[in-house]
């Protein structure tokens, strides 16, 4: 008789619910009961009946079949009662899940979180994600999922640490699901007179994915970096990676990862992962565009295949009105539109546009891709390290020959010294 489905019930905490649901009960165990006095009856009448005449066993099988009968009618209302219990179970769980969904939907978990005393970090959220914090150090990104309408949170500090207001409420306080439908039913039935209302307006979420939201958060425990071994060996200075075109734009992460983020207009999308003899892109990510700061002064747009190319074109031809963009390898549909978007807009303003991707066959089919996508009248042009694939290889050779150079310089001093 589904025994988890009547014990949920009977612990239903309206109740009505559950006064109906021990009468249907009692009436069960009752039917139940007449049916065992029943059998327990005709098993009596056999043993009687044993030794009985012909005639008594023609009659002993008049009662059976008498009995039989009242059997089979029994049986109907026992099923026809079990089966409305069963229909004012799944009712009630309908109910429930309503509630539930309802839960999830109507309460906005960001401003639950600020009634239980998280504050909203400004200067880290963005369209479709709140940055929240508490002053115990618990640190959650609240989203809005697109496909169902939920509000969902994850945890910074705890990546098993996620889920509906449901899991919030419980993960925090303990509560079973009984509890947490007491604790939230003020929020849905009373819309007029909330339990809390935040200081200011909670911004408004754009929806997204949970795969989004996931890599936000993991996004938001990688720390800035202005040097890393690994920039160093590949011959990016740290005057270069601490140039202000490039502050805020490498991270690292647990591992000690070189991570470069990817972006498009509604923020971090997705993110490179970079190390010796590593090279990755980040699980369930979208590729964007890795872009370096920019100012109003730009008058050159340079574009590279990789964030390690742009370090490196910048390191052998610093200059202060260029901004950076880097693809991560071949175009994709998204990554076209953004750069078709930010062309023209370079473009109106009278920048020009510079292509500085490989020095090979991928890199001319990509020249031809974003010349397409430029304005017809743009100012356009290309620059390859003509005796290297890239420009990060370009660089190391630089770095070898100005070595070469003061080790030339050196002995020839010597040389006069003596």
């Amino acid at each position: 008789m589904q025994r988890e489905a009547l014990y949920q019930a009977v612990d239903e905490d309206d109740d009505p619910t559950r006064e109906r649901t021990f009468r249907n009960l009692q009436e069960l165990c009752h039917s139940i009961r007449e049916g065992q006095e029943t059998t327990t009856g005709i098993n009596q009448q056999l043993n009687d009946s044993t030794d009985q005449t012909n005639n008594q066993l023609i009659q002993t099988s008049q009662l059976i079949e008498q009995y039989n009968q009242q059997l089979i009618e029994q049986n109907k209302r026992v099923r026809k009662r079990l089966s409305r219990h069963h229909e004012r179970l799944r009712r009630i769980k309908e109910q429930q899940q309503r509630e539930l969904d309802k839960f999830k939907t109507d309460i906005n978990l960001a401003d639950y979180a600020q009634a239980n005393g998280y504050s909203i970090d400004k200067k880290k959220s963005s369209v479709n994600c709140l940055v929240l914090k508490n002053p115990e150090g618990d640190k959650i990104l609240v989203g809005l999922n697109q496909s169902d309408g939920h509000y969902f949170y994850s945890s910074v500090n705890d990546n098993k640490d996620s889920g509906s207001i449901i899991d919030f409420i419980q993960n925090r306080k303990n509560l079973n699901l009984g509890e947490v439908r007491k604790e939230l039913r003020p929020w849905i039935n009373e819309p007029s007179n909330p339990p809390y209302s935040p200081k200011q307006t909670t911004p408004l979420l754009t929806p997204s994915t949970p795969d989004r939201h996931k890599i936000i958060t993991q996004f938001e425990g990688f720390q800035v970096i202005v040097t890393h071994p690994y920039l160093t060996q590949r011959g990016i200075s740290q005057q270069t990676s601490n140039d202000p075109r490039f502050q805020g734009r490498i991270y690292t992460d647990s591992r000690n990862n070189v991570i470069f983020p990817h972006v498009d207009r509604e923020g971090v999308c997705g993110y490179e992962l970079r190390n010796q003899d590593f090279k990755s892109f980040s699980k369930r990510g979208i590729k964007g565009l890795w872009a370096s700061n920019g100012s109003k002064d730009d008058t050159t747009l340079v574009i590279c295949e990789s964030p390690l190319d742009c370090l490196s074109y910048h390191q052998l031809f610093r200059d202060d009105t260029t901004r950076y963009f880097a693809t991560g390898g071949t175009l994709s549909d998204k990554q076209k539109t953004l750069l078709k978007g930010v062309f023209e807009k370079f473009h109106n303003k009278g920048g020009q546009i510079m292509i500085a991707t490989d020095n090979d066959e991928a890199g001319q089919a990509m020249e031809q891709e974003l010349r397409n996508l430029a304005p017809s009248t743009a100012q356009i042009n290309r620059i390859v390290p003509r005796q290297h694939k890239d420009w990060n290889e370009a660089l190391m050779a630089e770095i070898q020959r100005q070595r070469e150079q003061q080790e030339s310089q050196k002995r020839r001093g010597r040389g006069l010294s003596r």
